[in-house]
């Protein structure tokens, strides 16, 4: 049994998983809530078990797609003019990897981001991936069957269910399906939850820039495939983040997120005097005046 199982808790009831006598499951440790999972090729951590709609069409989808995937979305880069080593190098690059380093990937896919991280965290590294699609890591897993010096673990998973203890990763990578999670502010949590204060968490999928929604061909673009006018989910941040950086790559047809952790959320001071003031003045007060005004 690897150790990769040890580190597991319920992604629903954040328990200890705990191996069954046969090896064939994991089964939480709830009394309320008893959940198991299936130990396959890569273990299904699969929560709810049921899907949304929304997220089992896309996990039909790309179970369908994965042989043609990678030729697929090559495609994509090089009509947005986009060269794909160079966009996936830099996106890898925001999270300041360095060796030995311990990363979760979300939404894997067949591993082309993978790469990169694995490559930045050897010797010593520890790198998971997950996916909600199974046919998908299974290729991932594939390619990365002969890799040394570095521990890859993989699992099926859904992005929203985090199957972690807090503060666990170092840094946590998604890119290419966030738009259409179910429960997207809930996946913002869980990144933000098992990465490690100070640690970075960067994001991407589809979205047009808005200097260039009116231009003919991302028109056409936005009308082929309608994730690309979906808006940046910004609303969606955890609270307790900082250094928020946005940015548009691959051709200005998608958005990178990427941002800290930090241990609480920042706050205003509300009460600080006003300098130079002979009177008393501070934002509260600002504020309930123009409350009191805008009753009135």
């Amino acid at each position: 049994m690897t150790s990769f199982f040890d580190q597991l808790i319920c992604p629903k009831t954040k328990t200890k998983l705990v191996v069954s006598a046969d090896g064939k499951t994991l089964h939480n440790t709830s009394q309320e809530e008893p959940l198991s999972y299936d130990i396959n090729e890569i273990v299904d951590l699969v929560y709810p078990k049921e899907l949304f709609e929304q997220d089992r069409k896309e996990q039909v989808a790309y179970n369908d797609a994965h042989l043609r995937y990678d030729r697929g979305v090559s495609w994509v880069f090089e009509s947005l003019h986009a060269n794909e080593a160079a966009t996936r190098k830099a996106m890898i690059g925001l999270l300041k990897l360095k060796p030995g380093m311990k990363v979760l990937e979300v939404g894997a896919g067949t591993g082309k981001d993978s790469a990169y991280i694995i490559d930045k965290i050897t010797p010593g590294g520890h790198a998971v991936l997950s996916d909600l699609s199974p046919a998908m890591l299974r290729h991932a897993k594939e390619k990365f069957a002969d890799k040394k010096d570095v521990q890859i673990d993989f699992f099926i998973g859904n992005g929203s269910y985090l199957p972690f203890e807090d503060n666990y990763f170092d840094a946590v990578f998604h890119f290419g399906g966030i738009n259409t999670f179910a429960e997207r502010a809930k996946a913002f949590e869980e990144f933000n939850r098992v990465v490690k204060v100070g640690g970075r968490v960067v994001v991407g999928d589809e979205s047009v820039g808005a200097w260039l929604r009116d231009q003919k061909t991302y028109q056409i673009l936005m009308d082929a495939n309608p994730m690309f006018a979906d808006q940046v989910p910004l609303a969606d941040l955890p609270k307790n983040v900082k250094d928020v950086k946005l940015q548009w790559i691959f051709g200005n047809g998608y958005y990178v997120l990427d941002f800290k952790k930090t241990k609480k959320a920042p706050t205003v001071n509300v009460n600080l005097q006003i300098p130079g003031k002979d009177f008393k003045d501070n934002w509260r007060m600002r504020a309930e005046k123009n409350r009191k005004m805008a009753k009135s």
